[in-house]
């Protein structure tokens, strides 16, 4: 319940307001004059509105607002001043921060409840916004040594494009070539500026990731987030050094021990397909077992091969570059292949392509192999009767391609495929370490933007080839 005081020299004019005020259910204390009501602040809980007159013998209305104030700062004052006096009322307003005013005599009393109600709301509101303006500022405090802690790059920029977050792990990176205030596209290293332009091609409305090599070596995941509505950006660099560096070991690991299984895995497979062609038609329990197992075999040996095709090409071996415009690679017969290998999920395969798109400089069998990779990917995460979507355009002086899905199938059908699956368990991971190779080796980059169930999109950009340059 609001309490308040109410301080006027005239006893009856006193006792009028105060009990036209306790009708109205608030708590009203008394003061008949300056000096008494600073004794009863000082003694008495926190009052939330003071009613004063103005003119008042030994301590004069305006007196006791200020002290009254000192006091109590969050106190709101309400004046009542005679007709001629406003000019003091509305000093006491501009100066000395009282909410109003009232002329003495009062038209109708309750425009004295209703000008206490006003101020009653307008301190509550006023309160409320101290009190989340304080958790503002705690979470700021909090985010702000969060930001500041933590080994990864930080950087953000507005719709305006000049940098206002950067952290010292990415001064530290950028060797303090950057600060706030600077202007992204011109502060930041080039390969970030690219970046940059690259996210904002694609449609900056999710956030997206990317791995990017970083002078000396080093290897950075960069997430690009959208802050706010009108353009603004948060960068996150992490680096993955010794997480590639862990990929290569394994690889080769992996790379020596499928160098060694392959030719007697090979010559199993044979041996079990001649069996199953000899087999008499009253083993079909044993043809149905040996076929599962060669079939099973057979997805094992591919498998391997794509580990050997991906180590090769991390080591630059087995591929050579021509001149090619990729509408040439995304034949007619792509859609029927793919509707065909999928028939039994009924997805369907949609590809759009630019009228004219400049030349790159590729090895076309392994894009074939990369867009075939892109493709499964894409089937494997699409329910049956989805449909997969592929747009080749150019961007800039990048051609890009970019293979959407509409989402993830359900992880219990696949589970349910039993065999079928341990075959494809592989591919998703596999396929996009060898989509990274085959783009990094070409300069290029590799976009996952989107990755929960309502689809993801894998997008390379390729640098065109310059003829004007040559």
């Amino acid at each position: 319940m609001s309490r308040i005081l109410v301080v006027d020299d005239e006893e009856a004019y006193r006792d009028l307001m105060a009990k036209h005020l306790e009708r109205r259910g608030f708590t009203v204390d008394r003061a008949a004059n300056g000096e008494e009501a600073l004794s009863v602040l000082e003694s008495s809980p926190a009052y939330d509105v003071l009613v004063t007159d103005l003119m008042m013998p030994r301590m004069g209305g305006l007196e006791l607002l200020r002290k009254a104030k000192d006091h109590q700062p969050d106190l709101e004052v309400i004046v009542i001043t005679a007709s001629d006096d406003v000019a003091n009322a509305i000093t006491a307003m501009r100066e000395d921060g009282a909410y109003d005013y009232l002329l003495k005599p009062l038209e109708t009393i309750s425009q004295l409840s209703f000008s206490v109600g006003r101020v009653i709301q307008h301190r509550t509101l006023k309160l409320e916004k101290e009190i989340l303006h304080n958790q503002l500022e705690m979470e700021h405090d909090r985010l702000d040594a969060l930001v500041r802690s933590t080994g990864d790059a930080i950087i953000a920029a507005g719709a305006d494009g000049l940098i206002n977050v950067v952290n010292p792990a990415a001064r530290e990176l950028l060797d303090g070539s950057i600060d706030v205030g600077d202007k992204a596209g011109e502060a930041l290293p080039e390969i970030l500026a690219n970046l940059i332009e690259n996210w904002t091609l694609m449609g900056p409305e999710q956030p997206s990731m990317v791995e990017i090599n970083w002078p000396l070596e080093y290897v950075h995941n960069v997430s690009m987030t959208p802050f706010g509505s009108a353009g603004g950006w948060i960068m996150v660099l992490r680096d993955i050094t010794h997480l590639r560096n862990l990929d290569d070991l394994k690889l080769r690991m992996l790379s020596e021990a499928a160098g060694r299984i392959r030719l007697p895995l090979a010559q199993a497979i044979s041996k079990l397909a001649e069996l199953n062609q000899t087999a008499s038609g009253s083993a079909d329990e044993i043809n149905t077992t040996v076929y599962s197992l060669s079939t099973l075999l057979g997805k094992i040996q591919n498998w391997i091969d794509e580990l050997l095709s991906l180590m090769r090409l991390e080591a630059g071996i087995g591929f050579e570059r021509t001149e090619l415009v990729l509408s040439d690679l995304f034949r007619e017969d792509i859609v029927a292949r793919f509707e065909e290998t999928y028939r039994d999920r009924g997805l369907r395969l949609a590809v759009t392509t630019a009228e004219q798109l400049p030349e790159v400089r590729v090895d076309p069998r392994l894009m074939d192999k990369m867009f075939q990779a892109l493709l499964n990917r894409a089937a494997e995460r699409s329910s049956p009767g989805g449909l997969v979507r592929v747009r080749v355009s150019t961007r800039r002086s990048d051609v890009w391609i970019e293979v959407i899905d509409e989402g993830i199938y359900a992880e219990n059908k696949r589970a349910a495929d039993g065999v079928r699956d341990a075959g494809r368990a592989q591919l998703d991971g596999m396929s996009l370490e060898m989509v990274k190779a085959i783009v990094g080796s070409l300069g290029g980059q590799v976009w996952v933007q989107g990755r929960g169930r309502m689809g993801s999109t894998i997008a390379l950009s390729l640098p065109a080839i310059n003829h004007a340059g040559v």
